[in-house]
Order: structure tokens, then C-alpha cells, then sequence
């Protein structure tokens, strides 16, 4: 009898844990059949660009931000390096052509360009945006990266988030583990 009640107590412990752990996974926003831990952003450092016109939130300071503005626009970048593997997560501003293309449009350029493996649309900043999930097979380190573009919600300027695992080391859980950072994204 007592034997019984053990196993009963145990059987029970065993079903919390099951649960407890279920229940710490989540549903990634983009990327399909993928569920993962998403990482605690409560404790991570918001940094700003230099023309102080966005803001983002990086996990720790072993991400290593370096805020820029130059040729390629206004942006920030940081990445976490593990030999050859890497985490890496970046913003850019640029302004809008004078032909700034729709979405679908710009759907199809990023397609004929890109290796895209899913896409979508996603709420950035209040802002509806395209999100595709790319395979960059051919780099000398191939990686996925999942890149948004989503546009200022008042001034001609847009931004790519892209958010990127080497493929030698990281995959799809990697990134889901790390999406919430792209909704930390916002315009000052």
C-alpha cells in the first residue's frame, strides 16, 4: 500500500515537470513548428542610435552593440561570437527611394534575391511589415536570418531588424529563442 501511494506521489511529480517544461515553450512568431524558451529580456541593456531616432534592447552586454552612422545609414549592430559560430542581431535606418516599392512588390525583389525559406507579415512598432526568414547557404559561414523591414511610422525612413545564427553550430530554435528581441524595436 504504501508502495502504491510512492509511486502515485512520484507519477505526480513526474507530470508537473512534464508540464512545468511544456509550459516555458512557446510558439515562434515567424518561424513554422518551431517552439523554443524565449529569452528574458528584462535584465538587457536598450541601447539608441546616434541621431537618437530608435531603440533596441540586447540581451547583454556580451552582445557588444557598436552604434554607427555612415555610408550604409544609421544603425546598430552587436553579435555574440563562439569561435566561428555566431549570434548576431542589427538595425538600419535609410531613408525611402523615390520609388519606394509596395509590399507585394517588394516581396518578389527580396525573393529573386534571396534564398527565402518562410515569410510573412508581422507587427513591428505598430507598423505592419514583411518578415522573411533567409538561408544564406554560399557565405563563408552559412547562417539563417530572419530580417523585417518595417517603416517609420511619420518620416520617409525605413529599417531592416535582422537577426542571424551561424548555421555550423545554431538553427531555427536558436532564432526563436531570440525573436522577442525584434519586438523590443522602437521608433523614437
Amino acid at each position: 500500500m504504501q508502495h502504491l501511494k510512492k509511486m502515485k506521489i512520484r507519477i505526480l511529480f513526474l507530470l508537473f515537470l512534464l508540464a512545468l517544461v511544456y509550459s516555458c515553450q512557446e510558439k515562434s512568431d515567424y518561424i513554422s513548428d518551431c517552439e523554443c524558451a524565449k529569452i528574458d529580456l528584462k535584465k538587457g541593456i536598450e541601447v539608441t542610435d546616434n541621431l537618437d531616432r530608435f531603440r533596441v534592447t540586447f540581451p547583454n552586454e556580451n552582445w557588444e552593440p557598436d552604434i554607427h552612422t555612415d555610408e550604409l545609414g544609421n544603425g546598430i549592430v552587436g553579435a555574440v561570437l563562439d569561435g566561428n559560430s555566431f549570434k548576431s542581431f542589427g538595425v538600419t535606418e535609410l531613408t525611402k527611394a523615390e520609388n519606394w516599392m509596395n509590399k507585394k512588390e517588394q516581396q518578389t525583389d527580396i525573393e529573386s534575391k534571396y534564398n527565402v525559406v518562410e515569410s510573412g507579415l508581422a507587427k513591428i512598432n505598430g507598423k505592419e511589415s514583411l518578415w522573411n526568414l533567409v538561408d544564406f547557404k554560399n557565405d563563408s559561414i552559412p547562417s539563417l536570418t530572419l530580417y523585417i523591414t518595417t517603416e517609420h511610422p511619420t518620416e520617409n525612413l525605413f529599417y531592416t531588424l535582422n537577426l542571424s545564427v551561424s548555421k555550423d553550430k545554431y538553427g531555427k530554435k536558436e532564432l526563436c529563442e531570440l525573436e522577442n528581441i525584434m519586438q523590443t524595436f522602437r521608433t523614437n
